[in-house]
């Protein structure tokens, strides 16, 4: 049977990578922590920010369950928790942008409904509410696809058996990412938009850059994940 070892050289680059990126968002989250009552935190979003990286901290934790012979819990983990951190994520991104075109461009003309927006802590019900529906999602995917480590052919060599949580992965891949792929364009589309906003909201144009970065990467994923079946698609799951 083949899975993902530790000693192979893709599960140790994606290893310090994933360690790399927990180092530098820990790092972030103390020094926000530490300054959190300045001008500066609060204007990045305050505690806003923590519900964003927070969950980035947490997937980048997920490296452990995916290599090694998955088990019904890996399985799970990966399946669940991971897709949920990262939508928790970009759902922040994507009403932080749109805060950044309201203040200029809604405030103005809807004065009551931003009133309403700002009262009612807008931007943290949008967040729960995506959170809420990709469990839905998720919890579909589960319904529909099976949970328990398969072992299948590997395409490339017949003599290999493959054991993975999904064999059918790339089939649900769209299913599974499609909340992240609307509200990544939702955070592109309000970027772009502000794209004419004064320097000190210059954020706007970031956000377009991952956006875009992101876009590119699913488009990438999404071709490697259509021609290729065998062990590697394990770290990409």
């Amino acid at each position: 049977l083949a899975f993902l070892k530790w000693q192979e050289v893709p599960t140790i680059l994606v290893t310090i990578l994933a360690a790399l990126g927990f180092l530098s968002i820990l790092a972030i989250l103390v020094i926000f922590g530490r300054h959190f009552q300045t001008p500066i935190v609060r204007s990045a979003g305050g505690p806003m920010c923590f519900l964003m990286l927070a969950p980035l901290l947490v997937a980048y934790m997920m490296v452990p369950v995916y290599v090694g012979p998955p088990t019904v819990a890996t399985c799970l983990c990966r399946q669940t928790l991971f897709t949920l951190c990262f939508t928790v994520c970009i759902s922040c991104i994507a009403v932080r942008s749109f805060q950044i075109v309201c203040i200029f461009k809604m405030a103005c003309r809807f004065p009551r409904a931003y009133a309403y927006w700002v009262r009612y802590h807008g931007s943290y019900v949008f967040v729960a509410l995506m959170a809420a529906l990709k469990v839905v999602i998720v919890a579909v995917s589960l319904l529909v696809t099976n949970t328990s480590p398969t072992a299948h052919v590997d395409p490339d060599d017949p003599k290999i058996m493959i054991l993975s949580c999904n064999p059918n992965y790339h089939k649900g891949l769209l299913f599974n990412t499609s909340l992240d792929l609307l509200l990544s364009m939702m955070a592109f589309s309000f970027a772009y938009m502000g794209k004419g906003l004064p320097t000190n909201y210059n954020e706007a144009k970031f956000i377009t850059f991952c956006m875009t970065f992101y876009f590119i990467s699913s488009v990438s994923l999404c071709t490697f994940m259509s021609v290729y079946e065998g062990v590697l698609v394990s770290i990409l799951d």
